[in-house]
């Protein structure tokens, strides 16, 4: 009764409800005028299309207007996503990119080692919806979406067969906060070229994830760090360290063969920075 009351008397006529619960999901915030909307696509589409022809030494720019429609189509995918909550992974920003490299790439096969809720599986599956796609996570308990077509594994990735691998049309996505070095070296052995990275910190932002995959692709290609140097930050005010052996790269910087951070859609979006999505294409490996 009380609550009822004060809604009346108090809160409606300011626009206000106590029995309604805020809405603090990043894409709860939005433009609805469709002009509006458009206009942010056109932007988005014009940050991707100048990323892409910089990197047209490995990436493919499928021009301005299929830009623009694939923008329209990821708006309207990313609206209805089935896994809302995605604390903890990748957000509007980062998803766009991904859609967009699954997009462009349309690989054959497609390994993602953390998969967490499901998000960003059910996002490459859209991007590429004949793709084989196994999906990887050591803790699988977070997992609140799946998909029918897609193979969820409980354990590492490396302890799966998956055959002969085409690097030339197979992906790897890596969001596990595992050594990215570790990863690259991996991944070249099994044959893949193309791999996406997230989290890929420098050395000097070390602090912006929680359990940041050191070193990163970043840290292997910014130059060298000094065997036994100490890197020390702090997270929520809590110290964390990390000390650099070079036997932690894996030998991983011969295997580069290009590489490019994807640009923050941040200050278009408004929504928060990206967390350090890295494309990265090996020299050829182990597949065929």
């Amino acid at each position: 009764m009380l609550k009822e009351l004060l809604n009346r008397l108090l809160f409606h006529p300011l626009g206000l409800d106590l029995a309604r619960r805020r809405d603090d999901g990043e894409f709860a915030s939005r433009m609805v005028s469709a002009d509006q909307i458009e206009a942010q696509q056109r932007e988005i589409a014009a940050v991707a299309g100048d990323f892409l022809r910089r990197r047209a030494d490995f990436l493919p720019d499928p021009g301005d207007r299929a830009l623009a429609a694939i923008a329209g189509d990821f708006f309207e995918l990313y609206a209805r996503r089935p896994v809302l909550d995605n604390s903890g992974g990748s957000g509007f920003n980062d998803s766009f990119w991904i859609y967009l490299m699954g997009r462009l790439l349309q690989p054959a096969l497609i390994v993602e080692s953390g998969t967490h809720k499901g998000h960003t599986a059910w996002l490459l599956r859209q991007a590429c919806p004949r793709a084989e796609i196994h999906c990887f996570d050591v803790n699988p308990a977070n997992l609140v979406h799946r998909e029918s077509d897609i193979r969820y594994h409980g354990h590492d990735w490396t302890a799966a067969d998956l055959g002969a691998v085409d690097g030339e049309s197979a992906l790897c996505f890596f969001d596990d906060h595992i050594n990215q070095a570790q990863r690259l070296r991996e991944a070249h052995d099994r044959g893949f070229r193309t791999l996406i990275l997230d989290d890929d910190c420098a050395a000097h932002a070390l602090y912006a994830t929680g359990h940041p995959p050191v070193p990163t692709v970043r840290m292997l290609i910014d130059g060298p760090l000094t065997p036994g140097q100490r890197l020390e930050w702090l997270r929520h005010g809590r110290a964390k360290f990390y000390t650099f052996a070079e036997e932690d790269t894996h030998g991983a910087r011969e295997l580069i063969e290009r590489w490019a951070a994807t640009p923050d859609l941040a200050p278009v979006t408004r929504y928060r920075p990206q967390s350090g999505l890295t494309v990265v294409r090996l020299k050829p490996g182990a597949g065929r």
